[in-house]
């Protein structure tokens, strides 16, 4: 039988091909799943490590355990670690920022004041020396982007406790290498002695001390011993551990998310192998059924039906090794060259790509096990029969069948329970955060076991809707036989079909869902931000009017609006009795041009009507959550005004708008510098309101407005920075998750081609007696690609219709905490879904349409 078996997949290769195909896909997915935990968490092993790469232990700050009062100070401690034996050096450190000028500009620096021995650093010295008072020493890139070298001057702003900002020049006395731990490297770096860093007036509380050891000392007796004694006196410095241990504690610490993405991508992977299941044991069916004759003869000639249970259980071992063993060396290495990638053309050199032999071990048995369960049945089916009986094709399923009564009875428990489950979960409710984790949990597995449901119901689904698909193609006799090939074997279309449903259903899902939780982010954004940027400034400091001519010039900026104060709710510093500043809510109201508040509104933000005012739905919160309809504003002089809200108008989220008219109407002033002085005003200053016409980038629109109005982009607030950087994490999102379950459509479609491959063999004589009968080659393989496309079709109409219902309920389910829910379906998007699974499947029927139609009748006529 083993000559058999391996002379079985040398002669089915070409059937066997396939399914080698899906098997590596979904095999490479997994194993490149499991290497990007591996190597995420060796590439935080080699950054985070960097610091402790000198030392031999390390004593960090556990503050949690500290008592109160502290019988040690830290430099105590320090001197203590000194003195233990078995210490062959030290070096306290604690990190600080620091503003700078760098390359032509202030910003802020990573700085490391150290006291000790400076050799036990994680970042060895590349030129110079250890800096002594007056010195520093700074991160080879950092010094060669701003042009500094040994011997350079580096302004710096220190700001003393209690005082002000003050300037010191010191001298670069060494550079050092670049860092790679992720808390510092995105940051110049400075490092300063004690001495240094006191004469610069900062005060130096060691956080962490770095230890090395003599050679022989019994490290494991050491940190005990220190252990105990920091745990006694009751300091902060209760960790004392091997190097080692620091860095896998660290790495323990960053890397929850790393578990997190690898569960996701995981989940992932498992969906591209429950598809790779279903295409395996589809073709798997469908090659045993033709070789129904070969099998009959063998057990005629004596093979018992164990025999032919091991035959077919063999050759799906060889496949399944095979394609484990392409899909492992696949993802190891598109994740061993994508991790070089990315170290190259970033210039991160801690990027590592984390062996293990786990992804082998693992994807080489996942790719075997999931090919033998996949031909388990089939495999059984194929000796359940009799020799005689095999030679009759086996009754298909139907609803009227015992088998498809079952199916109908379990799929429809299982689509009922998880429809009501989903509906419950998405259904608004008042009970707080924990309400809404447990809402979102019953939404979701209501939508698991409801989709379960679906695709148990699938043998029955499928076929009636390629049955209602092919309708309007039974004029042609080639459509007609499209639809009546694709029907002819129900179980086997709705095995590829359902594989392609699963794919689909879960693309279009991401897609609505995308979409309808950006519409609602949008539409909740509007309510708290009616305007795309705002330049604020103090009363201090105010924006001059020259400004707004000078920003509406930036490229991007599509309309501008001034707005100067005009008042506040008595709730205000400045603006009421002590009484009333404890007692109300703070509101600060502003005004500008009634044609201008109305061109800088976003989504159709109204300005205020005359007489009335607009109010942010954060600005006059009331105890009893009351909605007010109208607002008492102070001048500061004592004067107060009651104004009615105008419900339709639009205001930031803790502002007051009205237009100037307005101002002028009820008597409110205009607060400048000159009267800040005199009346001790605390409000805000002038605004400028903005609105961007998308031309230009969001980074670039703000950077530019930011230098055109002479303020720090810290300055800007309003909707578009919010919305574009929600929009770009939905938008990557859904970009990484369409690309992932892309791989369970691949590998559907290959079934689609594999089926129709072994549908061409089968029918080799019926299409050979059509070609006979007058049915032309250009006929046949339309009536070819017409059968993939009614399979496809099928499975992504029903895959969009369900993708969008399941989107539509997760994004309310996800939003439901925003308090609104503004669906979203990409119309365009889901088109897109649907000509690419359609187009697809019939490109897959290519090759097999092909050689149907180089068969001539008279040699496909002869064919056994």
């Amino acid at each position: 039988m083993n000559s058999l078996v391996k002379a079985n997949v040398v002669a089915y290769r070409r059937r066997y091909a396939a399914v080698i195909a899906a098997i590596t896909i979904g095999v490479a997915f997994l194993a490149a799943t499991l290497y990007v935990g591996s190597s995420v968490r060796a590439t935080l092993g080699a950054s985070v490590g960097q610091a402790y790469h000198n030392a031999d232990l390390a004593v960090t700050p556990d503050f949690w355990k500290a008592e109160e009062p502290l019988k040690l100070t830290p430099a105590q401690a320090v001197e203590h670690v000194k003195s233990a034996a078995g210490v062959r050096a030290t070096l306290a450190y604690e990190n600080t920022m620091l503003g700078a000028e760098l390359a032509g500009g202030q910003e802020s620096v990573y700085v490391t004041v150290t006291d000790g021995d400076t050799a036990l650093l994680g970042t060895a010295l590349t030129q110079g020396k250890a800096p002594g008072i007056g010195e520093a020493t700074l991160n080879d890139s950092a010094a060669a982007k701003a042009g500094l070298t040994v011997g350079s001057t580096l302004t710096v702003q220190v700001m003393p406790e209690g005082g002000k900002p003050v300037t010191k020049e010191l001298t670069i006395s060494g550079l050092r290498q670049d860092p790679q731990d992720p808390s510092s490297a995105g940051y110049s770096n400075l490092q300063l002695s004690k001495q240094g860093a006191e004469a610069l007036g900062l005060t130096f509380t060691p956080a962490t001390i770095l230890v090395g050891v003599e050679p022989g000392t019994d490290t494991a007796a050491l940190v005990d011993q220190l252990g105990g004694f920091f745990t006694e006196e009751g300091l902060p410095w209760a960790q004392v551990g091997t190097a080692e241990q620091r860095v896998t504690e660290q790495i323990s610490q960053l890397s929850g998310g790393v578990d997190a993405l690898t569960w996701v991508l995981g989940a992932f992977a498992g969906i591209a192998l429950v598809v790779t299941v279903l295409v395996v044991a589809n073709t798997f069916s469908v090659i045993l059924a033709q070789r129904t004759r070969e099998l009959a003869l063998l057990r005629t000639l004596g093979a018992r039906r164990g025999q032919i249970r091991g035959m077919v259980l063999g050759e799906a071992v060889i496949v399944g090794i095979l394609g484990g063993v392409l899909g492992v060396l696949i993802g190891t290495g598109v994740v061993a060259g994508g991790a070089a990638v990315v170290r190259s053309a970033f210039n991160l050199p801690y990027v590592t790509f984390g062996f293990t032999w786990a992804p082998v071990i693992v994807g080489l048995l996942v790719g075997l096990l999931v090919t033998v369960a996949a031909s388990l049945r089939p495999a059984l089916a194929a000796t359940k029969v009799s020799p005689l009986a095999a030679l009759r094709p086996s009754d298909t399923v139907t609803v009227r069948s015992k088998a498809g009564t079952t199916r109908v009875v379990i799929g429809l428990l299982l689509l009922l329970v998880g429809a009501a489950a989903l509906i419950y979960g998405i259904l608004p409710n008042d009970g707080g955060s924990e309400a809404f984790q447990t809402s979102f949990g019953m939404a979701f597995l209501g939508g698991l076991v409801s989709f379960i449901g679906i695709l148990v119901l699938g043998t029955l689904l499928i076929p009636w809707a390629v049955r209602q698909l092919a309708r309007p193609f039974g004029a042609k006799v080639s459509g007609r036989l499209a639809g009546l090939n694709a029907l002819r074997h129900p179980q086997r279309t709705s095995a590829i079909g359902t594989a392609l449903l699963l794919g689909v259903t879960l693309v279009a899902l991401m897609l609505v869902g995308a979409t309808s939780a950006r519409s609602t982010l949008n539409a909740e954004l509007a309510k708290q931000y009616p305007v795309d940027l705002v330049i604020s400034s103090s009363a201090e400091n105010p924006l001059p009017t020259s400004v707004q001519d000078a920003v509406a010039a930036v490229n991007g900026v599509e309309s501008t609006a001034y707005l100067t104060p005009a008042g506040a709710t008595p709730g205000c510093p400045g603006y009421g009795s002590e009484q009333e500043q404890a007692n109300s809510t703070c509101a600060f109201a502003v005004a500008g041009d009634e044609a201008a508040l109305q061109a800088v509104g976003t989504d159709g933000a109204k300005a205020p009507r005359l007489g009335m005012v607009a109010v942010g739905e954060y600005a006059l919160e009331t105890p009893d959550g009351a909605v007010p309809t109208e607002v008492t504003l102070s001048d500061g002089a004592g004067r107060t005004v009651t104004v009615p809200i105008d419900k339709e108008a639009a205001a930031p989220a803790t502002r007051i708008v009205m237009t100037e008219e307005t101002r002028t109407k009820l008597g409110l002033p205009t607060t400048t510098k000159t009267q800040a002085e005199a009346d001790g005003y605390m409000g805000p200053g002038p605004q400028l309101w903005l609105k961007a016409d998308d031309t230009v980038a969001t980074g670039t629109l703000m950077s530019e407005v930011a230098k055109a109005a002479g303020v720090d982009q810290g300055n800007l607030d309003g909707a578009l920075p919010i919305r574009t950087i929600a929009s770009q994490i939905i938008d990557t999102l859904l970009m990484v998750v369409s690309a992932l379950l892309a791989v369970a459509v691949i590998i559907a479609l290959i079934g689609v081609s594999n089926t129709l491959s072994l549908s061409v063999i089968e029918r080799t004589r019926e299409n050979s007696l059509l070609r006979a009968l007058g049915l032309t080659k250009k006929q046949l393989r339309g009536m070819l690609a017409l059968e993939a496309a009614l399979i496809a079709g099928a499975a992504a109409v029903l895959g969009v219709f369900l993708g969008s219902l399941y989107g539509l309920a997760g994004a309310k389910a996800a939003t439901s905490a925003l308090g609104g829910f503004t669906p979203g379906i990409p119309w365009l998007w889901l088109a897109v879904v649907l000509v690419v699974s359609v187009g697809a499947a019939v490109l897959a029927s290519v090759w097999p349409a092909r050689r149907a139609a180089r068969l001539s009748p008279v040699e496909g006529l002869a064919v056994e």
